[in-house]
C-alpha cells in the first residue's frame, strides 16, 4: 500500500504543475494576440518608410548623412558652426553588437538559438562592444567571461516607442562619434504563431542604393538637406520599432508552445501513473484474495 500511496501523491503533483503549465499557456497565448495585432499594424507602416526612404536617397545620390555607409562627411541641418563638425564614424572603431534574449525563462530553446547566432558574431567580431537586453543573455554572457558595454534589463518584453527613440537616439550618437563603425542586432524573427528563427541585422551605417532617375518628378519640403535627417532618423527607428516587436512577439510565441508542450507531456505522464497505480492496486487486491482464499482452505482442512 505504502507503492499505492507514492503513486498517488505523485500523480496530484504532476496534476498541480499541469495547471500551472496551462495558465502559463493561456496568459502567453493572450499576450502572444495582443504582441501579434501590434506587430501586424506596424508592419505596413515600416515597410512604407523605409521604402520612402530608399527612394528619397536613390533619387539624391549626392546627399551626405552621417549615418549613411561610406558616407564620413559631416552633416549638421541645424547650422551649427562647421569649425567643429561631428566627428562620423570611425572604420577602425569596434563593431556594435546588440543581443535581444528574455528577461524569463519557460520558452524553451528562444534563448539558445539566439545565443548560438550571437556566439557566431562574436567570433567574426572579437572586439565588438557587446549592448544586452534581457537577462537570459545578460547571464549568459557574464559566466561565459564577455564583456558588457551595456546591460539593459528591466524591458519585460513589452513595447515603448519613447524608449526605443531614446535608445536608439543613444546607438546613432555612439556611431556618428566614432565610437563604433557599425551597429548589429541579434533577435529572433516572427514567422507565424507556431514558427520563428533568430536572425541578425544591420541597423548602422544604412545602405545606400544605387542612384535612379524617376519619370515623375520628386517634389521634397523643406530642403533635401534638412529632409534626409528627419526622415532616416525616423527610418532607422522604425526598423528598431519592428526588429523589437518581433522579438517579443517570438518570445511570446515561444513560450506559449514550450507550455503547450509540457501540459501535454504532463497528461501523458498522468495516464502513465494512473495504469501503474491501476495495476499495483489490481496485484494487491488479487494478493489479498489469495491470502483469504488460503486461509480459508486451511480452515477447512
Amino acid at each position: 500500500m505504502q507503492n499505492l500511496r507514492a503513486l498517488r501523491q505523485r500523480i496530484r503533483s504532476v496534476q498541480n504543475t499541469q495547471k500551472i503549465t496551462k495558465a502559463m499557456q493561456m496568459v502567453a497565448g493572450a499576450k502572444l494576440r495582443r504582441s501579434q495585432e501590434e506587430l501586424s499594424v506596424f508592419r505596413p507602416y515600416a515597410d512604407r518608410l523605409e521604402e520612402m526612404a530608399q527612394k528619397f536617397l536613390a533619387a539624391y545620390p549626392h546627399l551626405q548623412h552621417p549615418i549613411l555607409k561610406n558616407d564620413l562627411t559631416p552633416f549638421n541641418p541645424k547650422g551649427v558652426s562647421p569649425l567643429d563638425p561631428p566627428k562620423g564614424s570611425d572604420p577602425c572603431a569596434p563593431a556594435g553588437l546588440l543581443i535581444l534574449s528574455s528577461d524569463t525563462g519557460l520558452c524553451g530553446s528562444y534563448n539558445e538559438r539566439i545565443l548560438a547566432v550571437a556566439d557566431r558574431s562574436l567570433g567574426e567580431m572579437p572586439s565588438a562592444r557587446v549592448v544586452t537586453i534581457g537577462r537570459k543573455g545578460t547571464r549568459r554572457l557574464a559566466r561565459q567571461g564577455t564583456a558588457r558595454f551595456r546591460e539593459i534589463l528591466d524591458w519585460g518584453g513589452k513595447f515603448d516607442l519613447d524608449r526605443v527613440g531614446s535608445f536608439v537616439d543613444w546607438m546613432q550618437q555612439l556611431f556618428v562619434a566614432g565610437e563604433v563603425s557599425s551597429w548589429t542586432v541579434v533577435y529572433t524573427q516572427f514567422l507565424s504563431a507556431l514558427s520563428w528563427k533568430p536572425a541578425s541585422a544591420k541597423l548602422f551605417p544604412m545602405e545606400r542604393p544605387a542612384a535612379q532617375e524617376f519619370p515623375e518628378k520628386l517634389i521634397v519640403e523643406p530642403a533635401p538637406e534638412q529632409l534626409a535627417d528627419l526622415l532616416l532618423r525616423r527610418a532607422v527607428r522604425a526598423r528598431f520599432s519592428r526588429i523589437l516587436l518581433e522579438a517579443f512577439t517570438a518570445e511570446h510565441s515561444a513560450r506559449m508552445v514550450a507550455m503547450k508542450n509540457a501540459t501535454e507531456n504532463a497528461s501523458e505522464m498522468i495516464d502513465s501513473l494512473t495504469l501503474i497505480r491501476n495495476k499495483a492496486r489490481q496485484a494487491a487486491i488479487t494478493k489479498e484474495l489469495i491470502e483469504v482464499v488460503s486461509g480459508a482452505q486451511a480452515a477447512l482442512s
